[in-house]
């Protein structure tokens, strides 16, 4: 059983990066148009295509994926990819532990970095980390679903496991169809805000076109060390905040508008969503003056969508609005966008759980169940959510007590764990705006990069495979 198991895991494995190894041509014509080291491009398209087809047809198999299967093959894959996503910044000449942070930190959205300064990079260099975010944001294993039809039933199982919200849902019968529906979304509001920046804003195509990526992966990676901060465009800053907005929405919503389904958006989640981001405002703009209020609303939605742009120290900012960013760290956006943390959804059954059970306690005898969109929500998910809440707490506080003993002090601690595990990016303290994860000792980095991994994937996923039951089984 393990051996079939892990020999399917890898030759999926082949195959995907047979065709990862294709978007290292993106930062290889880069190179060449800017005239800078295009051959180490080239030497990582090819050592991962050579990996890859090893993988494909040293263990080729005709198993079927079955659900089992679907965990050990996202599990690998995310790693699989960051750790060979890892070879440009190796021939650049960052250290391998550096490397891997921050190409984890790429692939899986949360944008902290190791860099002291971003703009000694070459431009391909830039490009590519804007572009691993952009791949990872809708998910590497979604492309691959919908390019792959290949995948065929077994693509259900590996969708589950990319995208495992509590309320999975889809727009056709087909993962496949879904999957591409998803991708056609992502890469139309993409093109749309590249657009935009380029013709209304002072930022160069380039520029643009990096932030772009990052923006609707909800990413953070910008061609500059203070971020969106250093253009100083106001009408820039108000693009990116209304696509930071939508990529925190389920592209669920999206769809359905799209289809002039209005009633959409009079989804649950989406108006708690609404309220959280407002409430949020009020509190930054309150704490830190009306003078401040675009400061206010842009880190609100880049934090709580976890982008991690930053256009102001909010490290130094009264600490009843620091407080403010770090509840928005770990609440995160809604379900099925391509934001990280708990999610809205789960916060909003929570809420709603917690109201029935105080009305259970007054009525023992009633039958109330818990709605989502007026519908009953089953027992099952409600228990799936409180197990999650209870394992991600869990997580974050045996992650932030271990950083401790490494050195770090409680806000640092606290706020890279949950810059990190909800996919948010800078923190507070010594990982704040305007600082790095640079100078943190390895043990430290190796932990935080366990954190994104676990955050990207929400926990389960990751912890299935470290079962001894799951391999027996």
């Amino acid at each position: 059983m393990v051996r079939q198991r892990l020999r399917l895991t890898l030759h999926i494995i082949g195959s995907f990066l047979k065709y990862f190894a294709l978007a290292y041509i993106v930062p290889l014509v880069t190179a060449l148009y800017y005239g800078e080291k295009w051959y180490i491009y080239l030497y990582a398209l090819l050592l991962t295509l050579g990996i890859g087809l090893i993988l494909e047809f040293r263990f080729k198999t005709e198993n079927v994926i079955e659900r089992a299967d679907g965990f050990t093959i996202v599990a690998f894959t995310w790693l699989f990819i960051p750790l060979l996503g890892i070879l440009p910044y190796v021939f650049l000449g960052l250290g391998f532990l550096d490397a891997f942070f921050e190409s984890m930190s790429g692939f899986t959205t949360t944008g902290a970095t190791i860099l002291n300064a971003v703009e000694d990079l070459p431009r391909s260099a830039l490009l590519w980390r804007s572009l691993t975010q952009w791949l990872g944001g809708m998910g590497v294993i979604a492309l691959f679903i919908a390019i792959l039809p290949r995948l065929g039933v077994g693509g259900s199982q590996l969708f589950d496991r990319e995208f495992p919200g509590p309320l999975p849902e889809r727009l056709r019968p087909r993962f496949t169809s879904t999957a591409r529906i998803l991708w056609a979304i992502y890469v139309a509001f993409t093109a749309v805000e590249i657009a935009l920046l380029r013709l209304l804003t002072t930022l160069p195509l380039f520029d643009s076109i990096c932030i772009s990526f990052s923006t609707l992966s909800t990413g953070g990676f910008t061609p500059t060390t203070a971020s969106i901060g250093s253009y100083g465009d106001p009408l820039a800053e108000y693009i990116i905040m209304a696509f930071m907005f939508l990529a925190g929405i389920s592209f669920i919503i999206h769809y359905r508008v799209l289809q002039r389904n209005w009633r959409a958006i009079k989804d649950d989640e989406f108006r708690l969503y609404l309220i959280i981001l407002a409430v949020a405002i009020s509190l930054l703009i309150l704490s830190q003056g009306f003078n401040s209020y675009r400061e206010g609303i842009f880190q609100a939605l880049s934090i709580m969508t976890t982008t991690g742009f930053v256009t102001a120290g909010f490290g130094s900012w009264h600490s009843g609005a620091r407080i403010v960013l770090l509840a928005l760290m770990f609440i995160g956006a809604c379900g099925g966008s391509t934001g990280g943390g708990i999610k809205v959804v789960r916060v909003l059954t929570l809420i709603k759980h917690t109201g029935v059970m105080m009305k259970r306690a007054i009525s023992p005898k009633a039958v109330i169940p818990v709605k989502y969109n007026r519908k009953p929500l089953p027992e099952g998910i409600i228990r799936d959510i409180i197990s999650f809440l209870f394992l991600y707490i869990l997580v974050a506080v045996v992650a932030s007590v271990a950083l401790c003993f490494l050195g770090l002090n409680l806000e640092t601690a606290i706020s890279a764990v949950a810059a990190t595990l909800g996919n948010v990016g800078p923190g507070l303290g010594g990982v704040g705006p305007g600082l790095n994860y640079a100078w943190l000792p390895g043990a430290a980095k190796a932990i935080l990069i366990m954190c994104m991994w676990l955050g990207r994937l929400e926990l389960f996923t990751v912890f299935m495979i470290f079962s001894p039951r799951f391999w027996k089984g």
